[in-house]
């Protein structure tokens, strides 16, 4: 506070608008603990050479990112989104402690000087936004100094908070990323990276074309590659789990509840009740609904075959009976029917309700779940199974076989299922899960078994292997029907070619060597590469091996670069290599600041993930 006297002598107005800007920033951003638990908390989540991190303020960054996708996706945050979040929000909290201890370490401060510069001359975005410091729609410099300076006007602290906190990481950062320099080579090679073009024919050789069968691989090719790549098929630590899912299905009630309120519409709409109100009030197909539930035109075919035949049968200008689909009941209105491009079609509309698991089916399918839970416990899960609901109508004890954790927490067999994956892998084998669920279902899991990390048996791979080595062949074969054709190629030119051979021959569209996408290749660098290594119109290339096959490529035509273009580009070209190279310098750096740290992660034990 003492620094914001250098700008007024008394303060009155409350700018209440900064001060909500500002505390929405407030947060792991810039190290700011809004929650009032802090590192001392009584959990620790991990901690960061040494440091501890709290769960409860790991939690309320995790709750306030999941809302903030939620308002900008318009809806729940999935099982894949919210473990990702998770780990962001650990990352930048591991991030951000490393830059502070970074900052410790070096000694770097700054001066009330220098923060009174900042505030002065670099305001943060969110005050450069407020239509107080704007005229015409943008930033007016004049308003928000003649504000700063204004003693009526009260908040100012927030930002000096902020700039105290910002400037140490920022000269910290300047020194790391001090070293990045870009050449007057580096910004031409990048130019001609980016513009120069050519058009170029070519032939593939696919090698999906060759035929090679798989039986024609022996078990001493495949264990001689086992043995020269022993690093290809090592694995970190895998576990197996055995699971049963209680699908979230509807009862016989639910299908029953259905049936009455498609009934009751039907009686409405046949003691004369407006069809296109009730499909606005009760139909469950949003696509249409708010349409009174037009569907428009359709002909024989584009509908399920129960909703076809009723509309077909239904005369124009009546109403269907209640007919079940694969997606629920429906009630039609046929409004016309007409023959367009020789065809019978049908205007209609339709009421769909659809049959939905309701919240006492839900229930008991949990309660359900909960009793297999408790049997598994006692006695296994197979015996859980068999004991919980009879035959025939028995719960299936599914297996995942083993699996490797994955970042993104997908199981074989189940795929994203909250809790899953932390239950995996620190279980002990025979170990009984808690009840799980998804949208899918409610799950018990049991661990049936770990296997620790190293090289996979050959048993596991060899199919993986045979594949690998039925590739390479042909592969090889394709090599050598390119390089054959190339041989008979009169005067080295494609135009030589005929029949089917010649018909192959395709045409790129102008390309740059930074081409991301190739019309009938898609990304392929070593076809762009072996493209640009061609300079005379005509010059046809050697075999050039490509992520789809060989190709023989001839150079077509090749522009000459623009000089003029070139020096209006170049110093705004070498402003982005050099933001490139800082921050490739930045991330290097931090890299290695993560490997040298001694960082324990204990997300398992806080977070179902």
């Amino acid at each position: 506070m003492a620094l914001m006297k250098l700008l007024r002598e008394r303060t009155h107005v409350v700018m209440i608008i900064l001060v909500i800007a500002f505390v929405g920033l407030i947060g792991l951003e810039w190290g700011a603990d809004m929650t009032g638990r802090g590192p001392g908390g009584q959990y620790a989540v991990g901690s960061i050479n040494g440091e501890s991190v709290s769960y409860e303020e790991l939690r309320f960054e995790v709750e306030r990112q999941q809302e903030i996708d939620r308002q900008q996706r318009g809806g729940n945050v999935d099982e894949f989104r919210r473990r990702e979040i998770i780990n962001e929000i650990w990352d930048q909290r591991v991030n951000l402690t490393l830059l502070e201890q970074s900052i410790g370490r070096q000694g770097i401060s700054v001066t009330d000087a220098e923060i009174l510069e900042a505030i002065r001359t670099n305001p943060p975005d969110y005050i450069r936004q407020q239509e107080m410091f704007q005229t015409d729609g943008e930033f007016d410099q004049t308003k928000y100094l003649q504000a700063l300076n204004d003693p009526a006007v009260e908040g100012w602290s927030f930002l000096e908070d902020q700039f105290r906190v910002m400037l140490p990481r920022q000269k910290l950062i300047n020194r790391v990323i001090s070293g990045a320099r870009v050449t007057n080579l580096e910004v031409r090679k990048a130019f001609v990276n980016q513009n120069e073009q050519l058009t170029a024919r070519y032939l593939l050789f696919d090698p999906e074309d060759q035929a090679v069968e798989p039986e024609s691989i022996t078990d001493e090719d495949i264990a001689a590659y086992y043995a020269e790549h022993p690093d290809t098929f090592l694995e970190g630590d895998r576990v197996s789990l055995s699971y049963v899912m209680i699908p979230k299905q509807p009862s016989v009630a639910d299908s029953q509840r259905v049936e009455r309120q498609i009934d009751e519409l039907y009686d409405q709409l046949v003691s004369g009740a407006d069809f296109e109100t009730l499909a606005r009030d009760f139909s469950e197909d949003t696509s249409n609904a708010s349409k009174g539930g037009d569907l428009g035109f359709f002909g024989r075919n584009d509908m399920v075959p129960e909703f076809e035949a009723a509309a077909y049968e239904t005369p124009p200008g009546s109403v269907s009976q209640p007919v079940k689909t694969e997606y629920g009941w429906h009630i039609i209105k046929v409004e016309e029917t007409a023959v367009r491009d020789g065809e019978e079609q049908v205007r209609a509309r339709h009421i769909l309700l659809r049959t939905m698991t309701g919240q006492q089916t839900l229930s008991a399918l949990n309660d359900e779940a909960r009793q297999l839970q408790a049997r598994a416990v006692e006695s296994g899960l197979e015996d859980a199974a068999r004991f919980v609901r009879a035959m025939p109508d028995s719960l299936q004890v599914e297996s995942t076989g083993f699996f490797a954790d994955r970042p993104d927490g997908f199981i074989p067999g189940i795929g994203y299922l909250s809790g899953a994956s932390s239950f995996a892998f620190a279980s002990e084998p025979g170990e009984i899960g808690e009840v799980l669920e998804n949208t899918s279902g409610f799950y018990v899991l049991e661990n049936a078994g770990v296997k620790p990390a190293g090289v996979l048996p050959l048993e596991e791979v060899e199919l993986r292997i045979r594949s690998i080595l039925v590739r390479n062949r042909k592969m090889e074969q394709a090599r050598l029907r390119g390089e054959e054709v190339r041989a008979g190629l009169v005067g080295g030119n494609l135009d030589a070619l005929s029949g089917e051979m010649a018909d192959q021959v395709a045409t790129t569209d102008p390309i740059t060597r930074q081409q991301a996408f190739i019309p009938r290749i898609g990304q392929d660098l070593n076809f762009i590469r072996g493209a640009f290594q061609l300079s005379e119109t005509g010059e046809l290339s050697e075999v050039v091996e490509g992520d789809r096959g060989y190709y023989l490529i001839q150079l077509v035509d090749r522009k000459p670069l623009d000089e003029t273009t070139y020096e209006i580009m170049k110093e705004n070209l070498k402003r982005q290599l050099l933001i490139q190279k800082q921050n490739q310098l930045y991330q290097e750096w931090l890299t290695r600041l993560r490997e040298d740290a001694e960082i324990e992660n204990n997300l398992r034990d806080f977070f179902a993930i």
